[in-house]
């Protein structure tokens, strides 16, 4: 298949490298062209770990244009606070119909995405999904290298409720359909979006570790001790109530832990300590991470804002906002994704009665 990978950080190298040693004809797409020049010389990303070898691609461009001329499908994997100028960009550049999959597309990035892309007079209207998370546990380890430590398995998939979420999970090939699957809802990828339970809460806790220069340590094993651990649990309660608002009911961070890589355990600790793929990931050097400036802005933030909405008590959530935004002098509400500019709720809530959503865009 033609497939068209956006990104050429940790997870846009693992999964342009994935689709391109599997057969596919794969064009590698990054903002910044530095970054890629010796993809786009060579052609080639080297991969190591669960896979060896050399991935050889179509091509690599900072041409978005050339991109987007004719792929069946679009990975989209730069963090979630790109999806709006990638959205406006798209409806600029666009010249068909191709499957797009936000990878992941944090918490109402697909409706966030359809929002601005519609928003424009491209007369393409193509599927947008997003996934729950990404399906690579890897680290970029230069330009041209990605470590893969594990694949996940069965992370769930969904559309906008315009076309079954298994229909689109039939345009995925093979080589992608054992990495996914159909989710029940939108619901299940969006409230379903457990980095902004694994990611903030870790990190800023662990700011004077993190900050300190002449150590490292292990982020997950190391980094998320049994307390911190206690408290994302309560975080997690607090995700599971927004669910529940909405008409249903999504895993626990820890069942996911069970789903995803088959990791046991009696409570959240547990199950990180037995998740293998986590042994060797060291934490970011730094707190001017992804892990705050996506996972806050555009996990916690939306996700407060539903809770509030239904009068659902979200303390252990909003330290967490409170923390980061005062840690890192910036205003995560004002600018993440705080609900003011799309109806999320008449959006979830059309989605569980099955009402037509195509609608509201």
């Amino acid at each position: 298949m033609k497939i068209t990978v956006i990104g050429a950080g940790n997870s846009g190298l693992a999964m342009a490298g994935q689709l391109a040693i599997a057969g596919h004809d794969v064009i590698l797409w990054n903002r910044t062209e530095k970054h890629i020049e010796k993809i786009m010389q060579t052609k080639v990303i080297n991969m190591e770990g669960i896979i060896e070898g050399e991935a050889i691609i179509r091509d690599a461009t900072s041409d978005l244009n050339l991109a987007l001329a004719e792929p069946e499908i679009v990975v989209i994997t730069p963090p979630a606070f790109s999806h709006k100028e990638l959205a406006i960009r798209f409806r600029e550049c666009l010249q068909s119909e191709p499957l797009i999959i936000l990878s992941p597309g944090r918490t109402c990035g697909a409706i966030e995405f359809r929002h601005y892309y519609n928003q424009g007079n491209n007369p393409n209207r193509p599927l947008i999904a997003e996934a729950q998370t990404v399906i690579h546990t890897c680290r970029k380890l230069s330009e041209d290298l990605v470590h893969l430590y594990a694949i996940k398995n069965a992370v769930y998939l969904s559309g906008l409720g315009i076309v079954s979420n298994e229909d689109i999970y039939d345009k995925l090939p093979p080589d992608l359909k054992q990495n996914f699957q159909p989710a029940d809802s939108m619901i299940q990828t969006s409230i379903g979006n457990v980095g902004m339970i694994l990611h903030c809460a870790p990190l800023l806790l662990n700011s004077g570790r993190t900050e300190d220069q002449y150590s490292d340590y292990l982020y997950y094993h190391q980094g998320i001790t049994p307390r911190i651990a206690e408290y994302l649990e309560a975080m997690d309660r607090e995700r599971m109530q927004v669910a529940l608002a909405l008409d249903y009911e999504v895993e626990s961070t820890s069942d996911w832990l069970s789903r995803s890589y088959q990791s046991p355990g009696k409570n959240l600790y547990e199950k990180i300590q037995n998740t293998h793929a986590y042994s060797e990931i060291l934490a970011p050097p730094t707190l001017k991470h992804r892990y705050v400036f996506e996972d806050i802005p555009y996990g916690l933030v939306p996700l407060e804002a539903l809770g509030h909405m239904f009068d659902i008590d979200m303390s252990y959530t909003s330290l967490i906002i409170d923390l980061g935004s005062k840690l890192m002098h910036e205003n995560f509400r004002e600018n993440g994704r705080n609900l003011r500019q799309i109806d999320f709720v008449d959006f979830f809530q059309r989605l569980v009665r099955k009402d037509d959503v195509d609608e509201i865009f």
